[in-house]
Parts: C-alpha cells; sequence; structure tokens
C-alpha cells in the first residue's frame, strides 16, 4: 500500500488544513506541539492530545481514545490526521485501523525520527510490558505531509534520536551515506531517507522480502530502547555499534564511527558503560520478545558493505552466549 509523500513549508501546511477548519477534524496529537498549530485545532474538540505517546502507547489509553472518537461522532468516511513524532504516529495509525473496521489517516510528522521513519510504511502499533510494538498492523497512511519547519522547535533528545535513525539508512543507501559524511543539510537527508523508505514498501509493504533491511540496528535496539528507557533512534545507534562488536564486523564499526563523528553524535551516549542501572538478564529478556524471531532462530540483519544487508538467521542461544561473552555486556 502507497503512501503519498508531501513536502511542504508550514504555511503551505497550515493552508491545506485550514479547508477542514469548519467540518469534523480529527485529530490524535502530541500536546507538546500544540503551540506551534493553527489555533483553531488548538481549540479543537476533536482532538485527543497525547501528553507522553511513548508512555501512552498502549491498550488502556487506546481504549480512552476509541470511545473519545465515538463520543464526538466520527463515521467510516472520517480521516484522523497523526500530529507528532513516532509514538504519536504509531498510537494513531492503530487507532485508525481499528475503529469502525479501519478509517483513512494522515501523518503530519514533527519530529526528525517520525519523518524519516516512524511516519512511513504503515506499521502500527502498540507497546506491551513484554517489548515494543507487540500489537499492531500493517496499516499506511494515504498522505505523509512532510514539513522541515517542525524541526527547529526539537530539543537535543529529539536530534539526537533522529540522528541515529538515519545512521541506519547510511548503512542501506550509499546515496544517503554520502551525504551524510559531507554533512549535507539535515532537511535534504531527512527527504532522500523518507524517499529512500517509501521505495521499499511500496515494493514489499508486508515485510516478506527486503523490507526486513529497515529493521537494521533494531534487534539491539529495540532491547536497549525498552530496557534502559532511551529514544527509538538513540537505541538503534546503540543497537548497530553493538551488533557489529559482536559479530565482529570491524569494517562496518569504523563506518559507524565515522557517521557518529558526521552527525555530531554524543558517542558516549552510545556505550553501555554510560549506563549504570544496565542489566544483562533484563537485556536478554527483551532481547526473546523480538519480532524477528522464528521458533529456536533469530533473524539478524547485517552489513557487507554500504548499500549492501542481507539477513543471517542464527539460533537465538548461540547469539545469546555471544552477547554474553562481549566483554562490554558483563557486569
Amino acid at each position: 500500500m502507497k503512501s503519498n509523500l508531501t513536502y511542504l513549508k508550514k504555511l503551505e501546511l497550515f493552508k491545506e488544513l485550514d479547508n477542514f477548519k469548519e467540518g469534523q477534524f480529527f485529530a490524535i496529537a502530541d500536546q507538546k506541539v500544540k503551540n506551534h498549530l493553527p489555533q483553531w485545532i488548538s481549540f479543537s474538540p476533536h482532538i485527543f492530545w497525547l501528553k507522553n505517546p511513548e508512555e501512552e502507547k498502549n491498550l488502556e489509553v487506546y481504549e480512552r481514545a476509541i470511545e473519545f472518537f465515538l463520543k464526538q461522532g466520527i463515521t467510516r468516511t472520517s480521516t484522523i490526521y497523526a500530529i507528532g513524532g513516532g509514538a504519536t504516529t504509531d498510537f494513531a495509525g492503530f487507532v485508525a485501523s481499528t475503529i469502525l473496521r479501519g478509517v483513512k489517516w494522515v501523518a503530519i510528522p514533527t519530529t526528525l525520527l517520525a519523518m524519516i521513519d516512524g511516519s512511513i510504511g504503515g506499521k502500527v502499533a502498540l507497546n506491551m510490558p513484554q517489548g515494543k510494538n507487540l500489537v499492531g498492523a500493517f496499516y499506511a497512511p494515504e498522505n505523509v505531509y512532510i514539513c522541515g519547519d517542525f524541526l527547529t522547535s526539537l530539543p537535543a533528545s529529539e536530534w539526537i534520536s533522529g540522528k541515529g535513525e538515519v545512521m541506519k539508512y547510511g548503512f542501506l543507501s550509499k546515496e544517503i551515506h554520502d551525504m551524510i559524511m559531507r554533512k549535507c543539510a539535515i532537511e535534504d537527508i531527512a527527504v532522500a531517507c523518507a524517499k529512500f523508505k517509501n521505495e521499499v514498501i511500496i515494493k514489499d509493504f508486508k515485510e516478506q522480502g527486503d523490507r526486513i533491511h529497515l529493521n537494521l540496528g533494531h534487534t539491539l535496539g529495540h532491547a536497549f530502547e525498552s530496557h534502559l528507557k532511551i529514544p527509538h533512534g538513540q537505541a538503534v545507534a546503540m543497537g548497530l555499534k553493538y551488533m557489529f562488536k559482536v559479530m565482529e564486523l570491524n569494517q562496518s564499526h569504523g563506518e559507524w564511527s565515522g557517521m557518529v563523528q558526521a552527525l555530531n553524535l554524543p558517542a558516549e551516549k552510545m556505550e553501555i558503560g554510560h549506563y549504570s542501572h544496565f542489566d544483562l538478564k533484563t537485556f536478554l529478556n527483551f532481547l526473546e520478545q523480538d519480532k524477528k524471531k522464528v521458533d529456536s532462530k533469530i533473524r539478524l540483519v547485517l552489513v557487507k558493505d554500504i548499500g549492501f544487508c542481507y539477513v543471517e538467521e542464527v539460533p537465538m542461544k548461540d547469539f545469546k552466549t555471544k552477547i554474553q561473552s562481549y566483554a562490554e555486556f558483563k557486569p
């Protein structure tokens, strides 16, 4: 299923949204962007606001959102707009996929991470206590409006998270890798990443082929994210680093270091030693929940060269042994 990507300035976006000013404009939005939206949206009674999207991406808040929209008179011809970062678009997309057996939805990502990843591809989900994104569906937005003007409002943690995910694309695409190393404008890199992902999705929506390569860095990354409670993209950057170390992909680790420097990322925050509360047993428990686990094996996305990734099935027991024997994971 294809999503239409539209790149526009904030004034152009607001003019587009103003077309719905007099009607029922249903949206799920992050409260942190409230002051950056048209006043009529801020005061609309049809907006379900999220205070802490990642924490609220759960079944309890999902039920409240469904009840809210049903009371507001949503119909099967309605559209839900998702305004916020990746957790907001994940949550809103899942609500849209299930309410009234599915209504249209539109993503308006406001963070770098959401612009290049979370809002594109149709993977919508809720978190469970056992791990991230364990309840979900494939349900693509009809449109994704990418407005780089929102980036000026991002805190440092969101920049780190977004750039961490950009690194993944640096391994998947030589063009994006070269843009990173030339230190191109981050808005231009974001557009390249979004286009790259959308092209992959068009060819393989249900992850039966090359789409799995987009999970590069996420096997360990999701476990770091769930255990350490760090932003998604930062965890992906850690996942890349330690996958390369554990699997002894020294060339890829060297390229990782080069991109960290080019993107001006704080390397110390990608070190296990930076987190005094890291616990190997807890980390491995989260790793066991990885959705790429098939029977007793796990499918790892690895890098042979920039722009050339491959999948290797490894017995989970052997992979855990590799992790446990690696010095940085030991207490």
